[in-house]
């Protein structure tokens, strides 16, 4: 059954690589384009925060996400200055260097048409271009998975000690990227346990010596462990913040990784040749018989590339279902946008079923689709706010505020961004409630006490959980609203205390 994923060859295709150069410089424009019109958001400013961190810092401080990102970012940020354009580019570089590394992975598994034919959905994917233009790990995890998987596959194939080497270190900063690096070694190892019990065949690797290199990377993980164990059990005890995902939420991801929803039918629609090709044994087709003609067609169809479709299959669905069941057994741990890793999976086996379509034309009609309907989302993520309006709040407050104005954030870590943007040091910042961002009957009663003695006060609304708007009702019993103003992901109102006029 798995035989041919260790015996794969280099076929050459026709066209040589301009069409993946033209991909690549088309990729690299799109993940550039625009890449400091949109405001730095929470995210992206905590990753600015964190990385202005002493290294032993960034290394050892408890965090959800694993520190070799910021490290890299604190680097960069000594060399190149924290702008929006400086912070985000390490991401636009892992992104299309991404691109590159996709390419290698589908020549390495099926052929260069499908490294190709990948390296476009790649290039093209809005879902990859949104976070190839963000300062977050996950255009590095990409990356790192991608070539993790490169080096597994050479294993497989030839043990050798640059292989090893290079497998070795790609997966253990993978898994120090993202905590989702961790779903896709055990991807690897559900695929190895499976290899060694369906298959007779010899490999360049033998259980006892994958066992080894696996203990080891436990080994290498181990001086960040602590601080992995610390993070699951408070958010195992404390609960996290992301919501129970529904069966819906899956459908959710994969149309996301597809751009839009008629791509994801389309993709849907011609996933099964990915695995399944037909060649005709007889008949003739004739349109003025039309009905007797097919009548006396006759199909072979044949099942292809069973082993490495496994692979992809189990790389695809491991960093899915895995934290999906977490999640509902647990705390909610699945967020699409964190699943990235899985989606590339997802796109070697839509290659793979563009390349198997036996006719021609069709071929080329449906890759001209695909194009087509992949600018749509690209065309409307580049018209469209995604990101929160940080840098309009700091500017309005900035040019409209009066020394001593009290500001007022729900969130406490709403501040980050707003910092980055601000120019001002004569205004007050104050978190309310000074714990948490909950807002009930009982802590609201602690809100007249905050704002007394200033006699303006503005209130910054984000990532808010006053959801019965209780901060807002209770300021107007005490003050003159004056106005508010709505950005994206953020809501400003501006009070005037009545006793103080």
């Amino acid at each position: 059954m798995f035989r041919s994923l260790t015996k794969i060859k280099d076929r050459d295709s026709d066209y040589g690589y301009w069409p993946l150069l033209a991909i690549l410089l088309i990729g690299l424009f799109l993940r550039v384009h625009d890449l400091s019109n949109e405001s730095i958001w929470l995210d992206e400013a905590f990753s600015i925060l964190r990385a202005k961190f002493d290294l032993s810092q960034i290394f050892f401080r408890s965090e959800n996400t694993p520190p070799l990102y910021y490290a890299i970012l604190h680097w960069w940020i000594n060399l190149f200055g924290d702008s929006e354009f400086s912070v985000r580019f390490p991401s636009v570089l892992f992104g299309s260097l991404s691109i590159l590394m996709l390419y290698k992975v589908g020549n390495q598994i099926f052929d260069k048409d499908v490294g190709v034919l990948s390296s476009l959905l790649l290039g093209l994917s809005v879902f990859h271009i949104r976070y190839s233009q963000e300062a977050r790990a996950y255009s590095l995890s990409v990356l790192l998975t991608l070539l993790s998987m490169y080096f597994f596959i050479k294993l497989l194939r030839k043990m050798s000690y640059n292989v090893l080497f290079g497998y070795i270190l790609s997966s253990t900063l993978l898994i120090y990227s993202h905590i989702y690096g961790l779903f896709i070694i055990i991807s690897q190892n559900i695929y190895i346990i499976a290899l060694f019990l369906l298959s007779k065949e010899t490999f360049g690797l033998n259980f006892k010596r994958w066992i080894l290199i696996q203990i080891l990377l436990v080994i290498l993980f181990i001086p960040w462990a602590s601080i992995f164990i610390t993070q699951t059990s408070e958010v195992l005890q404390g609960g996290f913040w992301i919501s129970t995902p529904s069966f819906f939420s899956i459908l959710k991801s994969f149309i996301s990784y597809s751009g839009s929803t008629l791509l994801f039918l389309l993709f849907m629609i011609i996933s099964p040749f990915s695995i399944v090709v037909y060649e005709k044994i007889s008949g003739n087709f004739s349109w003025k018989n039309f009905f007797k003609s097919i009548e006396f067609f006759q199909w072979k169809i044949r099942l292809l590339n069973t082993d490495k479709i496994f692979l992809l299959l189990v790389w695809l669905l491991t960093p899915i279902i895995l934290p999906f069941i977490i999640s509902r057994l647990s705390t909610p741990v699945y967020l699409t946008r964190y699943t990235i890793v899985a989606s590339l999976a997802f796109y070697l086996l839509v290659s793979k079923a563009i390349s198997n379509i036996p006719f021609k034309y069709l071929k080329i009609i449906i890759v001209s689709v695909v194009i087509v309907f992949s600018m749509i989302p690209i065309r409307e993520y580049y018209t469209a706010i995604n990101k929160e309006q940080w840098r309009d709040v700091a500017y309005y407050i900035d040019t409209d505020a009066q020394k001593g104005d009290l500001l007022l954030f729900n969130a406490s870590f709403c501040r980050m961004p707003f910092n980055y943007y601000s120019k001002r040091t004569d205004l007050i910042k104050k978190p309310f409630p000074k714990i948490g961002r909950q807002v009930d009957e009982e802590n609201i009663k602690e809100l007249e006490p905050t704002v007394e003695g200033h006699k303006r006060v503005w209130v910054i609304l984000s990532h808010s959980r006053d959801k019965k708007e209780l901060i807002t009702k209770k300021l107007i019993e005490a003050c003159s609203f004056w106005y508010q103003k709505k950005y994206k992901g953020i809501k400003l109102y501006f009070f005037e205390r009545k006793d103080k006029e």
